[in-house]
């Protein structure tokens, strides 16, 4: 129904008040058309109120960012650490992707392990990456992609949020003790091995045990926060030496957790086609605009049937 564009002033309450019953008839207005009337008034500020929101958020402003992805951490910390007692299903979750692997002939953490824990040096910076670059390259990221590279921040940054929050999915359901708590299974845990370095509790964790959840190990964030960095880097660095560190950092990443006992080939596959998914979330209204434009862009060919 199209409202007409005629109606009377009458039908506003002079006292500023709601429109009832009698005022709507005495005002020449069909209920059901009043109520249409009403209900586009009400769609119509909700639309302005969102898109002067997004408008706002489409910005970034440092402040604001920092609350943002320290609220969004603190949640993900609480879930992440307050799973429950799942230790016994941590372990078996762990032994079945392990005989998965092996079954497959996959299990390429088995002799990164061994190759690490036997070689001392590599040992050391094996546990070096792990326990730094993982907590400083991010936010070095985050920042630089905000005052540099405003225009992508948002989109980019979106990708890195939903990867968070679809890895919690999976550390929920699927809670995973990671290799180097398998002992049985021959692996060694590097991270407590190193810990006279001073970077690691005994428990082979990056931080205490009280704030680190052990059967976390299924997807590997690690790998795909490393992956999304070396992604952005690689995208949208201007020299070709910092696009290089990025493509070698999620490479070296990817090394790191299986060498050091903390990742299964397959926890790290997860993680970075959770990233890939999360990506396709983000920038899938961006792919259909294109994908529309291109067809409509495209001519329509015509001639006589082939066959």
């Amino acid at each position: 129904m199209t409202l007409r564009d005629d109606r009377r002033p009458a039908a506003t309450d002079p006292k500023g008040g709601g429109l009832d019953a009698a005022d709507v008839d005495s005002a020449g207005f069909d209920s059901a058309e009043f109520d249409t009337y009403e209900s586009e008034l009400v769609q119509t500020g909700f639309r302005a109120f969102a898109t002067r929101v997004n408008r706002y958020l489409a910005r970034p402003r440092w402040w604001l960012e920092v609350l943002i992805l320290g609220a969004l951490y603190a949640v993900y910390s609480l879930v992440r650490n307050s799973v429950g007692d799942v230790a016994d299903q941590a372990y078996r979750n762990a032994n079945d992707i392990l005989r998965f692997e092996d079954a497959w002939h996959m299990a390429l953490e088995r002799p990164l392990n061994e190759l690490v824990h036997t070689t001392g040096w590599l040992a050391n910076i094996v546990a070096l990456q792990y326990a730094t670059l993982h907590f400083w390259v991010t936010p070095a990221v985050l920042i630089w992609l905000m005052f540099r590279r405003k225009q992508h921040y948002r989109k980019v940054s979106g990708v890195l949020i939903v990867t968070t929050g679809l890895a919690l999915i999976g550390f929920y359901s699927m809670p995973t003790a990671p290799p180097r708590l398998l002992a049985d299974e021959g692996f060694v845990d590097v991270m407590a091995q190193t810990a006279s370095w001073g970077w690691w509790p005994a428990s082979g964790a990056p931080g205490s045990d009280a704030i680190s959840n052990q059967f976390a190990a299924m997807p590997s964030l690690h790998c795909a926060w490393a992956t999304w960095c070396g992604v952005v880097l690689f995208c949208f660095a201007k020299w070709n030496w910092v696009r290089i560190l990025g493509l070698l950092y999620p490479l070296t990443t990817y090394f790191v957790v299986m060498g050091s006992g903390n990742h299964f080939i397959l926890d790290v596959v997860a993680g970075v086609g959770l990233l890939a998914i999360a990506a396709l979330i983000i920038y899938a209204p961006a792919l259909l605009r294109w994908w529309r434009h291109r067809s409509a862009a495209t001519p329509t060919r015509s001639g006589v049937p082939l066959g």
